[in-house]
């Protein structure tokens, strides 16, 4: 389980650093293609695939150039070939909890269901 731990915190780390730098690549190697994102942000209920979340963030990064706010992984768990990740993190001056599902699929993890909920 080491490894798959090892391996799903860098995928997670791609998710976030590609949101927030608005790097389409990043999110793209993230995300498997059968993505799909559902969520509340100012308590507007929002759904997206992947492609339309991806380039939302392109298009909205909050400073591309700048650091990539700390992440906080709340839990994990790992059933086989499956696994869950509840992670808090920050896009701007707002800050997430963010429900996340990956599947591993020809060998590598990937997020396949993001359900999230804005905090701030």
């Amino acid at each position: 389980m080491e490894i798959d731990e090892s391996d799903i915190r860098s995928v997670l780390n791609a998710y976030v650093s590609g949101f927030n730098r608005g790097d389409k690549d990043l999110l793209v190697q993230a995300f498997h293609p059968r993505f799909v994102s559902s969520g509340f942000v100012g308590g507007e209920l929002q759904w997206d695939s992947g492609e339309e979340f991806a380039e939302f963030c392109e298009k909205a990064a909050p400073d591309p150039e700048g650091p990539i706010p700390d992440w906080h992984l709340e839990h994990l768990t790992v059933s086989g070939k499956t696994a869950v990740a509840i992670i808090r993190d920050q896009w701007g001056d707002r800050e997430f909890r963010d429900s996340l599902t990956l599947l591993k699929d020809g060998g590598r993890w990937r997020i396949v269901f993001k359900a999230f909920h804005g905090l701030s």
